[in-house]
């Protein structure tokens, strides 16, 4: 038994159908499996009756939290606003659909127990539709160019991470929070395992292909600003490829009567004027992309109702 106390934070979303079976099932096994735990839920304004379940649920279980958000603000600052309330040594974040195991919780955990301070858990075999698994794929390609993550490394909702880490987390001040990316600026000893993926029971994937683009951009454009550096290299090298080409063009201009009056100078001008306006545009981008990570400070969500949360 892990004598650590654990919390174990989980976004919801229209999860009316699964939820009571699923957090019953979870906090039977918790408290076989763990000396001290906490089950910290965050409605994210689901449209079902998702959070009249975390009530009834919270007084059946004095060790569940229920934070309700005034607005949808999507998984990641859901995790970001429960984080708050956890109290527990070892953070465990997992989806609300049932299909991470309970089981596998203490496999992960007990990575961090060899000195990693996070790991995820990766699927042997994942049960999401093909759509979910190519949105996956292209996100953890992103995230290993953006933040240097190993590219084996597989990013899910299912992870854990010590409480060192979640206190550098929540000093986060920016609105647009990606957590993995938290996770990766704070540290990079990070572990894996791989284990279980269950089918899906009731109801369907929230994620469309909106919110994974939308997800996509948060990763570019809140926690690095190498796109706008990659718009400025593409600057720098227009420029010096303008001046290049206008060297040649001169050149033959002067050996050759073949190039109408006029064309010369007008592509040298087209060329130059493109890559002078790239590079500035570049190095604005710099100056805007580092402005907007340090003030960037509007809310991240907005809490209703707490349960269980002195």
């Amino acid at each position: 038994m892990i004598n650590k106390k654990i919390s174990i934070l989980i976004p919801v979303y229209n999860s009316a159908e699964n939820l009571n079976n699923f957090i019953t099932n979870l906090i039977s096994l918790c408290t076989k499996k763990f000396k001290s735990f906490e089950v910290i839920l965050v409605d994210d304004e689901s449209k079902d009756n998702s959070w009249q379940i975390i009530e009834k649920l919270s007084t059946l279980y004095q060790n569940l939290k229920g934070v309700q958000l005034r607005k949808n603000v999507g998984q990641h600052n859901a995790i970001f606003s429960g984080l708050h309330y956890c109290e527990g040594d070892i953070i465990v974040t997992m989806d609300d659909d049932g299909q991470n195991s309970p089981e596998s919780i203490e496999k992960i955990i007990l990575e961090l127990e060899k000195g990693y301070d996070a790991c995820y858990a990766n699927y042997k075999i994942k049960k999401h539709n093909i759509f979910r698994r190519f949105g996956s794929f292209i996100n953890n390609l992103v995230a290993s160019f953006l933040f240097d993550k190993p590219l084996k490394l597989v990013l899910t909702s299912f992870r854990c991470f010590n409480k060192e880490i979640k206190n550098e987390m929540i000093k986060f001040k920016s609105s647009y929070v990606y957590i993995d990316g938290l996770i990766f600026s704070i540290t990079n000893n990070v572990s894996q395992v791989m284990v279980d993926h269950k089918e899906r029971e009731f109801g369907k994937s929230n994620y469309t292909i909106i919110k994974l683009i939308g997800l996509w951009l948060k990763m570019a454009t809140g926690f690095s600003i190498l796109p706008l550096r990659i718009a400025s290299i593409f600057g720098i090298l227009f420029s010096i490829s303008s001046f290049c080409i206008t060297i040649w063009l001169v050149f033959f201009r002067s050996v050759s009567s073949d190039i109408p009056i006029g064309w010369t100078s007008l592509v040298v001008i087209i060329i130059f004027l493109g890559g002078i306006q790239l590079l500035a545009l570049g190095l604005i981008g710099e100056y805007l992309g580092r402005a907007y990570l340090n003030i960037n400070n509007s809310p991240k969500y907005s809490e209703k109702k707490k349960l269980n949360i002195k």
